[in-house]
């Protein structure tokens, strides 16, 4: 099976063509020369033997016109008779459309006859076809009549000559030494079948051509065939090269032919795309590290956001009881001689601070790591958290969930931050009585709306970046594909709205439910 695939490659294919077309264009020209030799040859042999038909015909007049004159038929017939003296080379002799009686004996021959100014046959080379004392005729040739017609009319002294095809025809007028008309001497003579140079003559030529030619031909063919194919092989193989160490990711890769031809003209095409594609892929890889960059510096930047807000709980809250508590325990020692009532009374208030000072951080952990959140799901972890918030603040929260709300923990996390976030705000800021925190899932999306009947806000704080707490929530979303809206009403209460689809798009195209 190799040695055959070795066959059909591009070397063996161009050196079998070389072989082919090489023999080819030697046959035909070969073909071509003896066909033209062949007519010429035909050609100048029928001027040749027009010529001889003349001269015969004349020199047969002057021999028989002192028998003619002296009325001796014996001297004509010895005339008609005797060579004349001249090589008749006739190619090949044929009678073909020269009239029905073509197959008559003689045709094929010379004829020789001597006509009386009667224009009836008084000696001929054939009496079976001109019986002498009967009119000459000439069946299947009229023309000849004509002639002998036209040089038995007075006034006429030269030679007339016919050709038709296969024969020549020649009438001369026979005159005495007074000039006196005698009659005429009629001579027909074949002619060469100048339709013999046909394709029939080619076969032995060729053939012999072939044999000889064909030991020599292919040897060379297949020579100039190899040397004339290597250069392109090894250029294809270059481009194929190349593009597969393009396919395998080596993007460097590129074919150097400088010639003006197709291959040329492919491999400065291939060089061009491999030149765009790596230039392409570099794009790419730049903007995948710089959108790896940009992630880090979000993630930085949440942490930094989360470790304010931390710092500003831990001020506004922990501190603020630790600082409370400092200052009832100073006051309870220097009451504690002078009127003790007033110290316990001091220390029952430090008590106190101490709780709600254990509070304010037992609800700062449980907001860095949400309780029950990895085990119990999302929903439970948020109603324990909702409950605790609702003890603590004092403000009433109402709950609302609908359809498949399985999540991956990141949209989850982000959520439940979320609410965290919306929450300490409407505790801070909002002075409400009652929040309704709503969770809706769709199969594409996840809808979280936290709304309350506090004092609201100015909207076009959002925009001016007052509000550290929204930017952080919406940096938190937007990382995961999702948005947050927030309309509010000064003294008319919140609604703040997140939304996320349920599949994590990463940068390579690929979706995690």
């Amino acid at each position: 099976m190799s040695f055959l695939k070795r066959f059909s490659s591009l070397q063996w294919k161009l050196a079998a063509s070389y072989v082919v077309v090489t023999l080819l264009t030697v046959l035909v020209l070969e073909g071509i020369v003896i066909l033209a030799a062949d007519w010429i040859s035909v050609q100048a042999s029928a001027a040749w033997v027009s010529q001889s038909a003349l001269d015969r015909a004349s020199r047969l007049a002057r021999l028989a016109a002192d028998p003619l004159a002296a009325g001796s038929p014996a001297r004509l017939a010895q005339v008609l008779n005797q060579s004349l003296g001249l090589s008749v080379n006739i190619i090949q002799v044929t009678t073909r459309g020269v009239g029905s009686d073509s197959d008559k004996v003689g045709w094929d021959s010379e004829a020789r006859v001597v006509i009386g100014v009667q224009g009836r046959v008084v000696a001929s080379n054939q009496s079976e076809c001109y019986p002498v004392g009967s009119l000459f005729a000439e069946p299947g040739l009229p023309e000849a009549e004509r002639l002998v017609a036209e040089a038995l009319a007075d006034g006429v002294t030269g030679s007339h000559l016919a050709e038709e095809p296969g024969v020549f025809a020649v009438a001369v007028p026979v005159a005495s030494a007074e000039g006196a008309r005698l009659g005429v001497v009629y001579y027909r003579q074949p002619a060469p079948d100048a339709s013999g140079w046909s394709l029939s003559r080619l076969g032995t030529p060729l053939l012999t051509t072939t044999l000889l030619l064909l030991p020599c031909m292919i040897p060379l063919g297949l020579v100039f065939g190899f040397v004339t194919a290597t250069g392109l092989t090894r250029r294809l193989r270059r481009l194929t090269q190349a593009s597969n160490g393009l396919a395998g990711g080596d993007l460097s890769r590129r074919v150097h032919d400088s010639s003006g031809d197709e291959i040329g003209q492919l491999a400065r095409q291939f060089n061009a795309m491999a030149g765009q594609l790596e230039a392409d892929t570099t794009q790419l890889r730049e903007l995948a590290d710089r959108n790896a960059r940009l992630a880090r510096q979000a993630q930085r930047l949440a942490a930094l956001e989360e470790r304010h807000r931390l710092a500003r709980d831990l001020h506004d809250g922990v501190k603020q009881h630790l600082f409370g508590m400092n200052l009832a325990t100073a006051a309870a020692l220097n009451l504690l001689d002078a009127d003790p009532q007033a110290a316990r009374a001091k220390l029952l208030e430090v008590g106190e601070l101490s709780r709600q000072a254990q509070a304010e951080m037992q609800a700062l952990l449980s907001e860095l790591r949400p309780a029950g959140l990895d085990e119990r799901g999302l929903v439970a972890a948020l109603k324990d958290y909702l409950a605790a918030y609702e003890r603590r603040e004092g403000i009433e929260v109402r709950m609302q969930t609908a359809g498949d709300l399985s999540l991956p923990l990141t949209h989850e996390q982000a959520l439940f931050r979320v609410v965290q976030e919306a929450l300490t705000n409407v505790a801070r800021h909002a002075q409400a009585k009652r929040v309704t925190v709503e969770l809706h899932a769709t199969p594409e999306t996840v809808t979280l709306q936290v709304a309350d009947d506090g004092s609201g806000f100015d909207p076009t704080a959002i925009e001016t970046g007052s509000t550290m707490g929204l930017q952080g929530m919406r940096e938190r979303l937007v990382g995961l594909g999702g948005t947050l809206t927030v309309d509010a009403v000064p003294d008319g209460g919140t609604r703040l709205t997140a939304c996320l689809p349920r599949s994590i798009h990463t940068d390579e195209g690929e979706s995690h439910a």
